[in-house]
């Protein structure tokens, strides 16, 4: 039986890749080791671990030695001393970040991202993205009213009228539904401008609260404008996969916001969508508060493990099955990112081939 190691993600990363309910299913088929202390920070202690059927180490080298597939989400992972052949599977962002690559270089390792991922039907229950996405937008609308200086729904009574909030989302991917559709329930006036042409279900669910964006950036920029000023809370949520996230939003835009307003800026690991967006930091820009965080997902860490662990699980099911044939089926090819510690995927190499 191959032996499957759970690690301990980076230092303020606090989800955990696989939980105890699916550590239960697959200890039927892999002997399983969870590093000490993997799922605290998500709220699963080591206990619930030993109870699914792992054993719980506590020395990190003695774990990747012995495992034959090590899971995480992103961490940091030292295989320079093994000789023997390892596979990791996590869901590191090569596009972006290539240090990530290079620490499986000159490794035996065979070496898998799910950012990847064919966007087909079958890959559809291993989309970790979409379902860390969804919990960012989410959060972002409540993390955002926690930082405004008003209420979200409209209020009534003798004492007189507080008129609903304003929202506005850029971007209409999964984070920016999730966005919209929690500003929504929480009773906020929301308006949204999509990058991409909608969709029938879109249009059915959302109707006119979605605006289609053409043109320029030039052009773009003008028409966020018209809704800009007037917003208590703005989403920004606009990525584009290799490249710096667009700057849809100007400094001297940020002038004309309302003072108290809040920019959630979930493009912040790739540049941010506003000219004054830090990674990671909270600042204040003419009286509006812009905050970078693309790692909302940290905050509701039991939420965002259980729908990571299950993304994984439904990965390592389709890589057990698959595994003699990685080279030719599409979701493992697509994933593979090195071959025995050298670079194998097709569209990596494409991206690389840029510089």
């Amino acid at each position: 039986m191959k032996k499957l190691g759970l690690l301990k993600e980076n230092e303020g990363v606090r989800i955990v890749s696989l939980v105890p309910d699916n550590v239960r299913l697959l200890a039927n088929f892999y002997s399983i080791l969870v590093e000490r202390g993997a799922g605290e920070e998500a709220g699963f202690e080591d206990e619930e671990y030993v109870k699914a059927g792992a054993r719980v180490v506590a020395n990190r080298s003695y774990l990747l030695n012995k495992s034959d597939i090590i899971i995480t989400h992103s961490s940091d992972i030292d295989l320079t001393s093994e000789d023997e052949d390892k596979v990791v599977i996590g869901c590191y962002n090569v596009l972006d970040e290539y240090s990530a690559i290079l620490q499986f270089s000159g490794t035996p390792t065979d070496f898998y991202s799910l950012a990847l991922l064919p966007k087909t039907a079958k890959a559809m229950s291993m989309d970790f993205l979409s379902s860390l996405n969804a919990i960012s937008g989410y959060q972002a609308v409540i993390k955002g009213f926690d930082n405004t200086r008003v209420v979200s729904p409209m209020m009534s009574g003798e004492w007189g009228n507080l008129y609903p909030a304003k929202v506005l989302v850029l971007g209409a991917g999964v984070a920016g539904l999730q966005a919209i559709a929690t500003a929504k329930r929480l009773g906020a006036l929301v308006n949204a401008f999509a990058f991409h042409k909608r969709t029938e279900s879109e249009i059915e669910k959302f109707g006119k609260n979605i605006i289609e964006i053409k043109g320029d950036l030039m052009k773009m920029r003008e028409q966020i404008s018209v809704f800009l000023s007037d917003a208590d809370l703005v989403i920004t949520t606009i990525t584009d996969d290799g490249n710096k996230a667009p700057k849809v939003i100007t400094k001297e835009m940020i002038s004309q916001m309302k003072e108290g307003s809040v920019i959630m800026d979930l493009s912040a690991d790739t540049g941010g969508n506003t000219e004054c967006t830090k990674n990671n930091e909270t600042i204040k820009v003419h009286g509006t508060t812009i905050v970078g965080d693309s790692t909302l997902f940290n905050i509701p860490s039991r939420s965002a493990s259980l729908l990571l662990s299950n993304d994984l699980t439904s990965f390592l099911k389709h890589y057990s099955l698959k595994e003699k044939t990685r080279f030719q089926d599409e979701i493992l090819a697509s994933t593979l990112i090195t071959n025995r510690g050298r670079i194998v995927n097709e569209r990596l190499c494409k991206e690389l081939n840029r510089f």
